[in-house]
């Protein structure tokens, strides 16, 4: 910040407050207008608003100090009085000190003061400043709450009143104890006992709701668990009262949503909508699911209700099962100890080992937590007794209400919209059960019809590879058909498993469910086309394809078509591989693939899958930095297409091979910064994706290739410093990006295309000085990567995205004189690029981004008044251009550095002088 806070005189700190105090009432569209509106032409007053205003929206809850404080602008005590209450008397109870801060009033610990009986007890008084009318009823509405609740898993109220000044206050049994969280992991409860303790939570939430409450704040933090393992329900703060004596003075919804813990808040509650029991239901659900998992059903970039609203909207929790074998870093707060989550350090407080702790969730406990978290409350349980219930069931053993959350319930809205389209398929689909259900029945029943059995097992076997390779690939291109598809192919999957244990040796049968697995991959999350992000699911079936292949080779080392299936296999292996940022196992798989089309066909440009294989390995070429093999590779590639295209010039599948391996020629030739070539293929591309989109207009697979040509072309032109063609071209690709997630929203690649491009388009607004377009825009990448990237966190192509997207956000900052701004959002960029293996696939960001450091404390640097302060930040100017100087040192020892790049390392090293030389400065005027 430019001033400091000894700089800073009263005045100045009064207008500071003034202004933080009005903007942060208002919405955060309205706040920029309003600061430019009162900051005049103070800059720095514009950034320290806009800093306090940062850290407001991302602090904790409850005990955690407002921004203010932080920033040294109040004093701790000054907006709480924590510290000038201890001693004093209220009614007849004496203050011994603060044990923590709500949305509407300050809990102190106390006893009471006429000796009457030796008794400690927590005492809730109402913040000064919160005393409204509405406030004031709340807070009475609670007092009121709790004088109708006596339950053993309750904090029971003991007595309540009004202070000389006239505020209210009641006094609550004093609960001596940790969150129910922090005691289960630091007594290594198992999850058995994890369970029984959750249920007597249930327990008390239940007899809650029997009494008309819905508590509507549920959360670990207000779950406290004593020495004695007793569970106690505190903060009734914001609980609503059903009976309808009360509901004509309930207080807006916008009121509560200011003080609620969105984090645990029922997707009802954080829309605006009437709650009722059932939004309870949800947030034991989450807290369950954290207590058994470790992680938190949802993980959010930031938590304002609208962006958690939203991320909810469009996400769907991960089983806890797998949740655990996830690692996530995070910061600590009231309601977790730790800010660091691996499987092991999870599993070794719950059953010991991963795998152990995975088969205990697997199953019931995974259906049990998914209906508790539903979106829509009428498919969550009914109540809190029957969600403890069905843990009931499944601790003694029993079947449980819960069932898995399949592609049904989605499936079935997509058979709403397309009932025509679909019908034939249902048809087929039951004809299907029908005829495995006869075909099972027959096998069993009558041996002297075993020649009829097999001539029906045949003709399932048929319909199967009828449903798999026929109506599968008539509905792959329609948009919206990404769910469709997965149940069509798991379906006929599962029929021809069933059959697999009646084949015997049966190879054409080996071949089939080979096939039936890779489609099974395609569909879950090849990032070549539309798929539903899920890598873990696609690797694993294209392994298993992979292994039947191997097995089939081994046993017709010289069959031709055994080989160039087997070549397949192994490139949609690789795939996931890549996508995943293991680009060193998925080189090796691709060339496993090369090697094995070679020994099949030798180097006959006409064959399809060379074309494919060389585009692989450039690939994973150009992530490694190697531009001048991947360029070798991708015109390897395009040789192979212009031959096929020779033969047969009319042929689609011709015309799209010639269109992408042009596009990655382009992509090699950016890498070695020869643009003007670059934009002559990108051209080429463009011409040949619009024909293909043009003759196919509901074909997905063209449209997302057409924009991503765009987009190509956008990127050329941004480097040719042609910005205003360039935003045309980012228009264009948006427009088209858009069109193929509205129709599949399933489709997680078309939403990574989308972010990446907003991206883009913001850098160009960037150098057209388009600062608020282009502040707008990387906004809408980060938000759109953040709600992909929730569905599928191991994208490591998404999450360098990401961190691409906050460098550009941070050098918009920059642009904007918002060096606060900008100091954040390197830093976001930091915790992702420096995450290995996405350092290893991202490490040019990685430079920029320590580079861009140096830029923000280089300009503290200036703008700092006390030498003292001037000394602190061009140290901190001078680390980070070194640390950006030892990456480019590294990539150069690496050959990884163009001929374009060449001038920055030395850039940099002046900059390092620099600083240098501004610190002997100040050190020879001490």
């Amino acid at each position: 910040m430019g001033r400091t806070q000894t700089d800073m005189n009263s005045a100045n700190r009064q207008q500071l407050k003034e202004l933080f105090y009005a903007a942060v009432e208002l919405a955060p569209p309205e706040r920029e207008a309003f600061l430019r509106a009162n900051c005049a032409a103070d800059d720095e007053l514009h950034c320290e608003v806009s800093a306090l205003l940062t850290a407001h929206e991302s602090a904790g809850d409850f005990i955690q100090k407002p921004a203010l404080v932080d920033f040294g602008l109040v004093a701790e005590d000054e907006p709480h009085r924590g510290a000038a209450l201890t001693g004093q008397q209220i009614g007849s109870y004496q203050i011994t000190r603060e044990l923590g801060r709500g949305g509407m009033g300050s809990v102190y610990l106390a006893a009471r003061a006429d000796e009457s009986f030796d008794k400690q007890v927590a005492l809730k008084l109402i913040k000064r400043g919160m005393d409204s009318d509405a406030i004031i009823k709340r807070f009475v509405m609670e007092r009121q709450i709790l004088a109708n609740l006596d339950h053993p898993n309750i904090a029971r109220l003991i007595d309540g009143g009004t202070t000389e000044d006239g505020l209210p206050y009641f006094v609550l049994e004093y609960v001596e104890g940790t969150t129910i969280t922090r005691y289960c992991d630091r007594h290594q409860l198992n999850t058995l006992e994890r369970l029984k303790l959750f249920r007597q939570v249930c327990a008390a939430v239940q007899f809650a709701h029997q009494n008309l409450i819905v508590h509507r704040d549920l959360k670990p933090g207000n779950i406290l668990v004593t020495k004695d393992g007793t569970p106690k329900l505190l903060d009734f703060g914001i609980a609503k009262i059903l009976s309808p004596d009360w509901l004509s003075s309930s207080e807006p919804t916008a009121t509560i949503g200011r003080v609620l813990t969105p984090e645990y808040a029922s997707p009802e509650e954080l829309r605006g909508l009437p709650v009722n029991t059932s939004s309870d239901v949800y947030s034991l659900g989450v807290v369950l699911y954290e207590l058994l998992s470790g992680h938190r059903p949802f993980k959010f970039e930031s938590r304002s209700p609208d962006e958690v609203a939203r991320m909810i909207a469009t996400s769907e929790p991960v089983k806890p099962s797998m949740v655990i074998t996830r690692s996530e870093v995070g910061r600590p707060t009231i309601d977790a100890e730790s800010v660091s989550t691996t499987p092991e350090a999870i599993s070794s407080t719950r059953e010991g080992s991963v795998e152990k702790l995975r088969r205990r969730l697997a199953g019931d406990l995974d259906n049990i937590l998914l209906m508790a978290l539903r979106k829509e409350p009428e498919r969550r349980y009914a109540s809190v007794q029957e969600f403890s219930e069905d843990l009931r069931r499944h601790l003694e053993g029993l079947p449980v209400l819960a069932r898995s959350d399949n592609l049904s319930y989605r499936t079935g809205k997509f058979i709403v919209r397309h009932k025509a389209g679909v019908a034939a398929l249902l048809i087929v689909a039951l004809t299907l059960v029908s005829a495995t259900i006869v075909t099972g029945w027959q096998a069993h029943v009558a041996r002297q019809e075993r020649a009829k059995a097999e001539h029906r097992f045949d003709q399932v076997r048929k319909l199967a590879n009828a449903v798999l390779f026929e109506y599968h690939d008539g509905i792959e291109k329609l948009p919206g058909s990404t769910p469709m598809r997965e149940k069509m192919v798991t379906d006929a999957l599962e029929y021809l498993d069933n059959l697999s244990a009646e084949s015997g040796g049966d190879e054409t049968l080996q071949r089939e469910l080979a096939s039936a697995y890779e489609k099974v991959g395609d569909v879950q999350g090849n990032p070549y086309g539309a798929n539903l992000g899920n890598q873990e699911g696609a690797l694993e079936s294209y392994r298993k394809a992979l292994s039947i292949r191997q097995t089939l080779y081994l046993a017709n080392r010289l069959d031709l078509n055994t080989k160039l299936e087997l070549s397949h296999g192994y490139r949609r292996v690789g795939e996931i591989l890549w996508a995943k940022g293991q680009n060193d196992m998925a080189l090796l798989t691709y060339r496993n693939a090369l090697a094995t089309l070679e020994d099949s066909v030798g180097s006959d440009p006409m064959n399809v899958e060379y074309l494919r294989v060389f585009s692989d390995i450039a690939h994973v070429q150009a992530q490694n930095g190697d531009f001048k093999g991947a360029l070798d590779s991708y015109r390897k590639c395009l040789a192979n297409a212009e031959a096929l295209q020779a033969a047969n010039a009319t042929d689609r599948i011709n015309i799209r091979s010639v269109a992408v391996a042009t596009l990655g020629v382009g992509d090699a030739l950016m890498a070695v910064a020869d643009y003007p070539s670059a934009l002559t293929q990108y051209e080429k591309s463009v011409h040949g994706f619009s024909e293909l989109a043009a003759s196919a207009q509901n074909n997905a697979g063209a449209a997302r290739e057409l924009g991503l040509s765009y987009g190509r072309m956008a990127s050329v032109l941004r480097h040719l410093e042609q910005y205003e063609k360039a935003a045309m071209f980012n228009l264009k690709a948006i427009d088209q990006q858009t069109r193929v997630a509205a129709a599949d929203p399933t489709n997680v690649q078309s939403h990574f295309d989308m972010a990446a491009t907003y991206g883009n388009l913001s850098d160009n607004y960037l150098q057209m000085k388009k600062l608020d377009a282009a502040a707008a825009n990387v906004r809408e990448a980060i938000k759109l990567y953040n709600e992909t990237l929730a569905r599928n966190p191991d994208y490591l192509q998404g999450l360098g995205g990401l961190g691409s997207q906050y460098i550009t956000y941070a050098e918009v900052s920059l642009a904007k004189r918002d060096a606060i701004g900008a100091l954040e959002n390197y830093r976001k960029a930091l915790k992702i690029l420096e995450r290995e293996p996405v350092r290893s696939s991202q490490t040019m960001p990685l430079a920029r981004v320590y580079e861009g450091l140096g830029n923000v404390y280089l300009l503290l640097a200036n703008q700092a008044k006390g030498e003292n302060r001037k000394a602190e930040f061009f140290k901190e100017a001078r680390d980070g251009y070194q640390k950006s100087s030892d990456v480019w040192r590294s990539l150069d020892q690496q050959g990884k550095i163009t001929d374009a790049d060449i001038p920055t390392p030395g850039k940099i090293t002046q900059k390092v002088d620099q600083c240098n030389a501004a610190l002997t400065k100040l050190e020879a005027h001490r």
